[in-house]
Order: structure tokens, then sequence, then C-alpha cells
């Protein structure tokens, strides 16, 4: 079977679908991205092996640091990384070493590589494949190291006017990095808009606006374009999102790796066109399905809205104002990138 939407709970929910239970799950990706790797918890009785196939030159460290975060608080997963290039994407199910089902195709374990539907597949690997598919795990596990080369000189590109953080040692020097004003300017004053940006869910408290409580966005603006560097990207134009041709909205998944290590599932939303190409406008917050707080339901852009305000230390309908971003001793998040589709956000502040 070929398998081009959804490809995050295809992968997910595949164990269920076996006449055995599988006891093993191995994930040989090019790329991996924190947040579908920690969503292997949810595998209680199932041993995860995950390699990754393109960090011969070195993995960036913010990188390797939450990913090996993920596997210390889980006892079930065991990370490993390839000695020499490995561009395969390959989900093994095994039973006491014995193949039950495996899926092969483009997508990468990441979330840019299994949340973008029609764009990647993957595909049923039929039975006479699994002795020549054992042989190639073997020689890939026997390629494979738990302690990668990190990146120790990740070029530094001045897009205007980042410097990196005092605190931060050098091996996480920033490569494509912006620091987004969370204000905007208006007749050479910083204001902080009562009901869009980090308030647009207090946009229902004035108007019949669908926004939900602690619903937030940061905007992206147009100067991070002009630098013209691959930090933000545009939208690729050639790309049907359904069979009709169309594309539902404007959308690239991410993940964010914020600098106290929450991963943050999330999205470039929205449309601004600049030379010519529309790009993202804004940075929202993802998820499957609606967050449960207390229990209760939550919106799922309020994912981003919460976190900023418990960081900010006000409640989730309190109106962010400059004097509550001066009183944090910060008004801006660097957002840096890692590898397609995973970034790093600093929100940290001096000490």
């Amino acid at each position: 079977m070929l398998f081009y939407v959804g490809l995050e709970e295809v992968i997910f929910s595949k164990h269920e679908l076996l006449s055995e239970s599988p006891d093993e799950l191995i994930i040989i990706s090019g790329y991996l991205g924190p947040a579908p790797i920690e969503r292997l918890s949810e595998l209680k009785d199932i041993s995860v092996t995950v390699i990754g196939g393109m960090y011969q030159n070195g993995i960036d460290a913010r990188l390797l640091n939450s990913l090996q975060r993920i596997e210390k608080n889980n006892k079930n997963l065991s990370i490993k990384y390839t000695n020499q290039e490995i561009h395969s994407k390959i989900y093994i199910w095994k039973r006491k070493n014995r193949i039950l089902a495996a899926l092969i195709g483009s997508a990468n374990f990441s979330s840019n590589g299994l949340r973008t539907d029609y764009r990647e597949s993957l595909a049923d690997v039929t039975r006479d494949t699994f002795r020549p598919l054992q042989d190639y795990y073997n020689f890939i596990i026997s390629q494979s190291t738990i302690t990668p080369q990190i990146k120790k000189s990740q070029e530094v590109i001045d897009i205007a006017l980042t410097t990196p953080q005092p605190n931060q040692p050098n091996i996480l020097v920033k490569k494509y990095s912006y620091d987004i004003p969370l204000y905007s300017v208006e007749k050479g004053n910083k204001i902080i808009k009562p009901s869009s940006g980090l308030n647009w869910g207090r946009a229902r408290l004035t108007s019949n606006a669908h926004v939900a409580e602690g619903d937030a966005y940061i905007r992206l603006p147009k100067e991070i374009l002009k630098t013209n560097t691959p930090l933000i990207k545009p939208f690729d134009s050639s790309y049907q999102l359904n069979s009709s041709g169309k594309r539902k909205r404007n959308s690239d998944p991410i993940e964010l790796i914020w600098d106290d290590g929450i991963i943050m599932e999330a999205s470039l939303e929205g449309s601004q066109e600049y030379n010519g190409e529309n790009y993202p406008k804004q940075l929202a917050s993802y998820k499957r399905k609606a967050p449960i707080i207390d229990g209760k339901k939550v919106s799922k852009k309020s994912i981003l809205g919460r976190y900023l305000r418990k960081r900010l230390k006000i409640d989730v309908d309190e109106q962010i104002t400059m004097s509550t971003l001066n009183q944090y001793g910060r008004d801006t998040i660097t957002l840096s990138l890692i590898s397609d589709g995973i970034y790093y956000a600093d929100f940290s502040v001096k000490k």
C-alpha cells in the first residue's frame, strides 16, 4: 500500500494493524526532528532504534543536545548516527528479531518530512524484500555510532543584527539568525497591539474574532526576507496539496527547540509577497490534537502564547505590553536555522 497523507499517524499506528505485536521499531532517516522522536515515548512496549544518516560533517550542537535529552527520558529509545552518508528513509517493525512489516519512501522522521501531505510518501515493503532489508540494516548498524561529530565551525552570517548571546558557548554560534521583534513600531514608538500578535487571543474580548484564550503568533517582518538567506524560505509555488491542484492554506511545518529545552511543533503561516514570491508572514504553534490542560481542551494556537506567558510570569489572558517585556528583560526572540524545518528559538535573558 502507498501512503502520502497523514504519514506521522501511519507510522505511529502501524503496530496496531499487524497480526503480531511488535517488540521493536527501527527508524532509518537521513535527517531527524526532535518532535516526532519525543513522541516515541507513546510506544510503551516497543524498543525503538533511531538512526540519523546525514550527519557525517557534524550535527548541530543544539539539535544533538535536544535529542540526547529526549533519549535520556525514554528508556526504550536508542539514537545512533551513521559514519557514512545514508539518505534512506526506512521504518521496520520486528518481533523477536523477525521483520513483521516495513515502510520505505521519501519521508524523513521530522515534522517537515511527515506533516506535508502529498509531498512525501511511504510504501509497504513486500515480504520477499525482508531478507535484503535485514542485510541492509545490518550494514547500517555496523556503520553507526552513538557519538556523532559536532559542527565545531558553523558558518556565521551577519544578517542585520544578530549578536550571539554572551552566555552561549562558541559551539552554539548561529548560522542564519534574526532577532525577531515582538512589537511593532508606530510613529517611532515600540508598541504591542492589544488584539494581535502576542495578544491575538484577546481579540475575542472586543470582537467576534474566532480565536481562543491564549492564542498568539509571532509576526515575521519583511526585513528578514530582505537579508536573502535561507532562514525563511518562500512557499513552493508548484506544490499541490490535494488532487484538485489547489493548496488548502499557506503553511509549512517546522519544529522549534527553545533555549530552555522545550520542543514545540509549529508552522510558518499566512502569506506576504517579496520579490514576486510568497513567504510566510507569521509563526504559530501546532499540535495534531487539541492539547488538554487541567482536563480541558485548549486551542492549538495557544501553545505558543501559553508558553511565552509562562516565561513572562503573567496570566493566560493578561494583556502583554512593552512594560511586560521590559520587566522581563527582552523584547525579541532570536530565531536560528539548525536544518531544514528545525529552528532554535532563544528568549533567554542575560543574568
